[in-house]
């Protein structure tokens, strides 16, 4: 509950909430009992670690406790719908639905239905997602990792690449981005970015940049020596930067400080 007083804390201060955030918080009712969780609730959000076999098992018991006309949600950041609903009795009611943290302050849900996903839970759940201020995406057909960490880890092969072939160091690529297309993909996605650059220049590109990007199908060396060392970034206190204490917080209020902006501006239209 201390992260939610926070989020809601952060909204009100910033003008985000309807409601005072003491008003907010009571609406919050924290739960030990799976069937007192799942009791009346018209969507169920499974947000448990990143296992399939832990997220069937949680699954099942709340299917037991839950209305006929619930919708089973999944948070998984790339794990497919089809497989997360296969043991459940009924996966035409079940839909992920991938939030982007910090999810209070990042407007996306992802919606990815699997292949028996029913139409009417994939608009049941956007319908909700809207009214609650959010932005859904709905996916055409499930896919590991859904749309935006097929990006992002796109970007980080290329990343980790870019490192290894040593055309830049970590800290210039990270500037490189934070300077450039950061900026710039707020406003205008990639096929947006194409048409105002202009499709012959981007053909043109393409056609000798394609080939010396990397297709490298397994998870960088870089990251995984350092997993393997229990180097796992800033909840270790290193990880591919040293962490020192404060670090990670200062950079995460200097990164909520950017999104609040955003969302302001979502409000003013």
């Amino acid at each position: 509950m201390d992260g939610a007083k926070s989020a809601l804390e952060t909204l009100g201060e910033n003008g985000l909430l309807d409601c005072a955030p003491g008003e907010a918080l009571a609406k919050i009712v924290p739960v030990a009992d799976l069937a007192e969780a799942a009791d009346g609730a018209f969507f169920i959000l499974e947000s448990v670690s990143e296992d399939l076999e832990t997220k069937h098992a949680v699954l099942l018991e709340a299917e037991k406790y839950c209305s006929p006309e619930a919708i089973i949600g999944s948070n998984t950041s790339g794990l497919l719908p089809s497989e997360i609903a296969a043991p459940l009795g009924n996966p035409g009611r079940v839909a992920v639905t991938h939030f982007w943290n910090p999810a209070h302050l990042m407007p996306l849900v992802e919606i990815c239905p699997g292949r028996l996903t029913h139409p009417a839970t994939v608009d049941r759940v956007r319908d909700f997602l809207l009214s609650a201020g959010k932005k859904p995406v709905v996916l055409a057909k499930e896919a590991h990792g859904f749309i935006v960490n097929r990006l992002q880890f796109a970007l980080l092969r290329e990343a980790v690449h870019i490192v290894e072939s040593g055309i830049a160091s970590m800290e210039e690529v990270d500037e490189a981005m934070k300077a450039s297309l950061g900026r710039r993909l707020a406003d205008t996605g990639p096929f947006e970015t194409a048409d105002l650059g202009g499709l012959d220049v981007f053909t043109s590109i393409a056609s000798y940049l394609f080939a010396d990007l990397s297709n490298a199908d397994g998870a960088p060396a870089a990251l995984k020596e350092r997993v393997e060392k229990g180097m796992f970034g800033a909840k270790t206190g290193e990880g591919l930067f040293p962490w020192p204490p404060g670090k990670s917080g200062a950079l995460q209020k200097k990164r909520a400080a950017t999104l609040i902006s955003f969302l302001k501006r979502d409000r003013e239209g």
